[in-house]
């Protein structure tokens, strides 16, 4: 089990001699507004384990996060959220977002759900073949056993949407696509600063695929049309370095029924200023409300 760190801040007194008189104080500096520290009442309830997987060769960690009081998770909804080119630490998912899971459940805004993250390495795009193993095998062949034997997802574990940010994002289309195509279509892709390629001298820079060949076979751009009408919903910064490929996305895509731009980069501004529209996104796309 893993817990989430908080930061808290810490006051100081000081306490002067009574004798000799000690000279005037100087005034108090100004207080500064500072933005509040996360506490554990705004955070979802957020469990990790290590998983053995054989497409990876290696033990991988399971990040479970639902929000806290729930009676039972059994069966409940689960959103696979693929995370970026820095990994799991220090969180896989920005807070805003865990944090809107969190409060909009307890205002009975969404019924409750789950985000599952497994670790793909560094800078994973979440194709087999790569630095860091079989990605997509892990995520279509291993994952659903491991939700199914936590008693969470649908009856075969397979979690009803994808989410993804960055390098997720250029996965969690992939992964929607091939769920499509064998005819298990997820209900929503929720695709945050996804980087995605127009060509292959800009994939070339990111190292992470062998060939053009290579990253040509799962480009998602490629494939849109095996996704067919599912729906995605895009978050993105207005000066994002990846713009000309997420608004491609936007373009050739048939059903995307949020597009968000925000002032800004690929930077963490961006990621946690969207968490409640997100969230409200995936909620709606759940096929029902658990009972």
């Amino acid at each position: 089990m893993g817990s989430l760190l908080v930061a808290a801040a810490a006051a100081v007194s000081l306490t002067g001699c009574a004798a000799p008189p000690a000279p005037p104080a100087a005034p108090a500096p100004p207080a500064v507004d500072a933005a509040p520290a996360v506490s554990e009442q705004d955070m979802p309830e957020i469990r990790t384990e290590q998983v053995r997987s054989e497409s990876r060769g290696t033990d991988v960690q399971l990040y479970l996060a639902h929000p806290t009081g729930l009676e039972s998770t059994e069966n409940l909804p689960v959103v696979l959220y693929l995370h970026g080119r820095d990994g799991v630490n220090p969180t896989p998912i920005p807070y805003d977002t865990l944090a809107s899971l969190e409060r909009l459940y307890h205002e009975g805004q969404i019924p409750a759900f789950a985000f599952a993250v497994v670790d793909g390495g560094y800078n994973p795009y979440w194709n087999d073949g790569s630095a860091n193993g079989d990605l997509a095998s892990m995520l279509n062949d291993e994952l659903p056993g491991w939700l199914r034997e936590r008693g969470l997802g649908d009856e075969e574990g397979l979690p009803f949407a994808v989410a993804g940010i960055s390098t997720g994002g250029f996965g969690a289309l992939t992964y929607a696509e091939d769920r499509s195509a064998a005819g298990k279509p997820v209900a929503a892709v929720a695709e945050l600063a996804p980087a995605l390629q127009l060509d292959w001298e800009g994939m070339k820079e990111k190292e992470a695929f062998a060939s053009e060949e290579q990253w040509r076979e799962v480009d998602p751009l490629r494939r849109l049309d095996e996704l067919g009408d599912v729906p995605v919903g895009v978050w993105t910064g207005d000066a994002d370095p990846f713009l000309d490929g997420i608004n491609a996305l936007v373009e050739r895509h048939p059903n995307t029924p949020v597009v968000t731009y925000l002032p800004g980069g690929h930077e963490g501004a961006v990621f946690d200023a969207v968490g409640t529209e997100f969230v409200g996104f995936l909620a709606d796309s759940l096929p029902q409300h658990r009972p």
